[in-house]
């Protein structure tokens, strides 16, 4: 057994796609010359980094990531590989149904976009999954989906009204084959929480 850290390290370099999102700060504010021990003030965005959306991030009144079952964050998983992939090339769902047969299963989507995290394109160049794959990944029974890219809004809006929670801007992608894993996706327990970054491991037998 091995584990993979699948998660972006959080840094003040974490990028943010819209302008209004809050930028990721780490500041000290005890050191150990005056304070005898460090302590550091974290300020950060619910959708930055690796991070899970809950359906109240796009719609209104809709369930928060603290009304979860926390044994959904330990889940058998699917990993789909669909590397190398051209940037702007979209995963469509006959593509998803040429690899998952098994209905209930997490789905980890990997392209290899992971590495390109933190570049001023990223956002505009990952490969995204169609609404219709969302769509057919919903008949599925996929209680989550991961990806080591973003996700459009049409995704959002097709998983999130289904309560599936999307894990988002996995890292270390490369270090997974095609397969079964155990998918651990822990978010922040934020009160009321439309997204909270996470921590996310891949066990891999």
């Amino acid at each position: 057994m091995r584990v993979v850290d699948l998660t972006h390290p959080i840094s003040h370099s974490l990028p943010v796609y819209f302008p209004w999102h809050p930028p990721t700060e780490l500041v000290k504010t005890a050191n150990f010359e005056e304070h005898k021990c460090e302590v550091t003030r974290v300020s950060i965005g619910t959708h930055s980094g690796t991070h899970i959306d809950a359906p109240r991030h796009v719609y209104e009144g809709a369930a928060t990531l603290d009304q979860y079952d926390p044994s959904l964050w330990f889940v058998d998983a699917e990993v789909l590989d669909f590397t190398p992939r051209e940037p702007r090339k979209e995963i469509t769902a006959h593509e998803l149904k040429e690899k998952l047969a098994r209905k209930g299963m997490g789905i980890v989507v990997k392209t290899g976009w992971d590495v390109q995290f933190g570049k001023p394109d990223y956002y505009q160049t990952y490969p995204p999954l169609t609404r219709e794959a969302a769509e057919f990944l919903v008949e599925m029974g996929a209680p989550v989906l991961a990806a080591d890219t973003p996700f459009t809004m049409d995704v959002h809006y097709v998983c999130l009204k289904k309560g599936i929670p999307l894990v988002t801007n996995l890292n270390n992608t490369s270090h997974l084959k095609e397969g079964r894993i155990k998918l651990i996706a822990a978010p922040l327990l934020i009160a009321d929480g439309d997204g909270a970054p996470a921590r996310v491991l891949a066990v891999v037998d």
